[in-house]
């Protein structure tokens, strides 16, 4: 419900607050008087499409707040924002003259999308191109849905629907890769085979290239060991000195001197060393002893290792690693097909399931509409459609297509004429017919409405008379449990009102005016009535006629 409206710097308004109530709630005021500015400020504040011309030209921004009811029904959204519940609350939007806008809830900055969805819970509005959405082909499902007690199998089909969806797509995806695995199958096999064939061991590219070196080197390497060997080995050589001097040594071990020992020690660490140079140096005469066909061996070795790294344009360090991702894609082959296989069979069994539930629901929906289409032909006729028909159909789509709504088409069509036939509502109905059709499926679901206020934005323009009488009828039984907003031009919708706002110009100066929108009372009301009905000048007729219709119903 909304419980007040303030607009401030909008186009021909300083300052405005004004004070809603529950009810029918009425805007009347002669034509350019400013009930459009109300509706768009009211609209903006709800999250409607950016207007800097609503911008008063003496200010850079507009700042529109609407003061509302708090439901337990938002209360999700106002958790997720970390907003603290209250019984009202405060959606604030302010425009700028370069089209940007801010909006807050409860003074804290929000998204216009969540204002959206926020909005959504409350509020419904109705203007020329709302009431075309509304009854948009696409809408009649939801419209019918809305009356049936099925939610729980709309939610349920709608959610396989997806599961559906996500799965098909996924199939689609492994299928094109596993097309283009396939496709390269036999190169794979060739690049495993490839690397298998060179039975590459890690880190032997390192070893066979100290190996190049040493057999490259191999005389200048032998000469200079031998040069060693004869150096350690030879008479009076290193190895015959060193024990030499440990066996002199020995012979003041009786001593027991710390420095003593200590050399002893040493010279016998030193022929351990010599001994152990003496078998490193035997054991590299024995590499450096090989050929020039081991030399040749190691270069095609490296030459076979560098072929595989150049083809495939890897380093000799990632072949290993590089035959291991390979080998997977081929694995991935068999692997992937088997389960695919798995995820079709899946969803054979979802769609199964979705067909089940989307059957008896086709069949739910074909109970609702008998119903559905009496009903609103009774409204209608309430409405002044004496010689309407109304025929809903039903139009299987392929079970194939599985959509979030299941299997069925809806399409609600009237005739305004005993001549012709049923067809679409949008390619029957003139503007004021098209009004007053929503506003009767608007009656039929105000038992068990979504939202709590619906504004109506000229629903009787084209109409007059007992028709215009019969909207304001139906307007007042709406807001025994629904807030009703209309902007009207019509006496006989006036009338009907619980509360009534005049709006109305104010000059300034020759060429300025400033809005005032006042809730006028019984007196004034008679006034203003009587104003619809006669025009400028206002006469005891048309008083006395205002009354008759303020007061028919007592």
């Amino acid at each position: 419900m909304l419980l007040s409206l303030f607009i401030k710097d909008a186009i021909f308004i300083n300052n405005l607050e004004i004070d809603f109530k529950d009810g029918l709630v009425v805007f009347t005021g002669e034509t350019g008087a400013g009930k459009s500015i109300i509706m768009e400020s009211i609209l903006l504040a709800l999250g409607g499409k950016s207007n800097p011309s609503i911008i008063s030209n003496s200010s850079d921004s507009a700042t529109f707040i609407l003061a509302l009811k708090n439901y337990p029904k938002v209360n999700s959204i106002f958790h997720d924002l970390n907003i603290e519940d209250s019984d009202e609350m405060q959606i604030k939007r302010v425009q700028f003259n370069d089209g940007r806008t801010k909006s807050y809830i409860n003074d804290v900055p929000v998204s216009l999308s969540t204002v959206k969805k926020l909005s959504s819970y409350l509020v419904e509005f109705h203007g020329q191109n709302e009431d075309l959405s509304f009854i948009n082909q696409s809408n009649h499902i939801d419209i019918i849905d809305s009356f049936g007690d099925y939610t729980n199998d709309i939610d349920v089909i709608s959610e396989i629907s997806a599961e559906i969806k996500k799965i098909q797509n996924e199939i689609m995806e492994r299928n094109k890769i596993l097309d283009q695995t396939a496709s390269q199958k036999n190169y794979l096999e060739e690049i495993c085979q490839e690397i298998e064939d060179l039975n590459l061991i890690h880190g032997e590219e390192d070893k066979l290239l100290q190996r190049r070196k040493l057999l490259l080197e191999g005389s200048r390497v032998i000469e200079t060991l031998s040069k060693i060997t004869s150096l350690i080995n030879a008479d009076n050589g290193i190895e015959e000195l060193s024990g030499i001097a440990q066996r002199e040594i020995s012979r003041l071990e009786a001593i027991q001197n710390s420095d003593i020992i200590k050399i002893d020690s040493e010279l016998v660490h030193i022929n351990d060393s010599l001994s152990k140079i003496s078998t490193l140096i035997d054991k590299v005469q024995d590499q450096m002893g090989a050929d020039n066909s081991d030399l040749e061996t190691v270069e095609k070795r490296l030459f076979a290792i560098k072929s595989i790294s150049r083809k495939y344009n890897i380093p000799t360090d990632e072949i290993l690693n590089f035959f291991e991702r390979t080998s997977e894609q081929l694995n991935n082959l068999n692997d992937g097909k088997e389960e695919i296989i798995k995820m079709e069979e899946g969803l054979r069994k979802l769609c199964s399931k979705y067909d089940d539930i989307a059957i008896e629901l086709s069949k739910k929906r074909e109970l609702i509409i008998r119903e559905f289409d009496k009903r609103l032909l009774d409204e209608l006729n309430e409405l002044k459609f004496p010689s309407i028909k109304v025929k809903t159909v039903i139009h299987k789509n392929s079970v194939e297509s599985r959509g979030p709504k299941g299997i069925d088409e809806v399409s609600i069509m009237v005739s305004t004429s005993k001549e012709r036939e049923p067809e679409l509502i949008t390619k029957v109905a003139s503007g004021g017919e098209l009004s007053r059709i929503i506003l009767a499926i608007k009656s039929l679901k105000s038992a068990s409405h979504d939202v709590d206020t619906l504004i109506f934005d000229e629903i009787d323009s084209g109409v007059s008379g007992s028709t215009a009488s019969a909207i304001g009828k139906k307007l007042a039984s709406l807001s025994k449990t629904l807030q009703i907003f209309s902007v009207t031009h019509s006496p006989q919708v006036a009338s009907k009102a619980n509360h009534h706002y005049l709006i109305k110009k104010i000059d300034k100066s020759e060429d300025d005016f400033s809005i005032e929108v006042t809730e006028i009372e019984e007196g004034e009301r008679i006034e203003e009535i009587a104003r619809m009905l006669s025009g400028e000048k206002i006469t005891n007729q048309a008083r006395e006629a205002s009354k008759s219709l303020m007061y028919e119903d007592e």
